[in-house]
């Protein structure tokens, strides 16, 4: 998703449109009420963490642990990707905010971009070492002493055309080892200041703009895979009057969809993850149930799942002001307490 650290309106991503044929038959049924146990591996990594996205806002964040009658497990925030100046004014703001989440009992998780569209030049080239470390500084100094480890998702979405994080060039032009060079480089000052840090590379649903896995930074710099997925009424409804388990089969089946990141995921000896989900629309009650079931059905191979409530963003899927009932109810009733 699209984030600065102030809100921002901004178009969601491309439209995902299925033709007659191309949805699949949902393959997971959600039966009673999910029952989740979060967990340390021998890594000191955690497992199966509840996460809310909130846009940076402590107010919010409480808001949805009132909600859900149960903290979140942790919190995702976001530095500023609009520019190179920005993610540095950002810098101060959002390890803040972390320090007080930190404070409360919850863990991070923290979304550490780069400055803008073309951005990946400059970086692979070694000119904003010294503002990643800045970064990276920051987070740490938020922490107290000790051996937790702290996660971090590098550039995300990178797949997604419309996403500023896209991987391109400075030309505009696709740039798939661009990007690795790129990654690899902010993971490698990262590395620098602790070896605490754990990352997550963290592709949108589907093919998009290019072959996720040509940008795959190597499995010495990843520990989590992750994926960013969307239902949105506007696109994904397609008249089908399912409730949206038609969706969710082809959310399941497509390329680089669920199926893919389990595969991935056991191919590479990785945790996955869903970064960012949300759903949109109220008709879609019954995608909701089959996604939380499958979150659910991963077990300890799961780091994560985080759940979009924003209104901004292009995509209203905020379960806390309650024009989602039926979603939040289906919520509610997996994750909730």
């Amino acid at each position: 998703m699209f984030d600065t650290d102030q809100p921002r309106q901004t178009s969601r991503r491309d439209a995902l449109r299925l033709g007659a044929g191309a949805a699949a038959t949902a393959l997971v049924a959600c039966r009673g009420h999910a029952v989740e146990v979060t967990g340390l591996r021998q890594d000191g990594i955690p497992t199966r963490q509840l996460g809310a996205i909130t846009g940076n806002d402590p107010a919010a964040m409480r808001q949805w642990a009132q909600w859900l009658g149960r903290p979140q497990d942790h919190d995702l925030l976001y530095f500023n990707q609009d520019s190179w100046e920005q993610l540095d004014q950002s810098i101060g703001f959002i390890a803040g905010v972390g320090r007080e989440v930190l404070a409360q009992g919850r863990r991070v998780q923290w979304s550490v971009p780069v400055g803008g569209p073309g951005g990946y030049d400059s970086v692979a080239a070694g000119q904003r070492d010294e503002l990643y470390r800045r970064v990276a500084s920051a987070i740490l100094a938020a922490y107290p002493r000790g051996n937790s480890r702290i996660y971090v998702r590098l550039p995300w979405e990178f797949n997604l055309p419309s996403q500023s994080l896209a991987a391109r060039d400075a030309g505009g032009r696709w740039a798939a080892r661009l990007y690795v060079a790129a990654w690899r480089r902010i993971a490698g000052v990262f590395r620098q200041v602790s070896h605490r840090f754990y990352f997550d590379w963290c592709p949108n649903i589907g093919e998009g703009g290019i072959n996720p896995e040509q940008c795959y930074p190597g499995d010495d710099v990843v520990d989590v895979v992750s994926l960013d997925l969307y239902y949105q009424g506007q696109y994904d409804d397609q008249n089908m009057r399912d409730a949206g388990r038609s969706i969710f089969g082809y959310r399941l089946s497509q390329p680089f969809g669920l199926a893919w990141l389990s595969s991935f995921g056991a191919r590479h000896g990785k945790l996955i993850g869903l970064s960012e989900w949300g759903v949109d629309d109220d008709r879609a009650a019954v995608f909701a149930q089959l996604l939380a079931a499958w979150i659910v059905a991963q077990g300890p191979r799961l780091s994560h799942h985080n759940y979009w409530n924003r209104s901004d963003g292009g995509i209203n899927a905020k379960l806390t002001d309650g024009h989602l009932p039926r979603v939040a109810r289906v919520y509610r009733a997996a994750f909730g307490r």
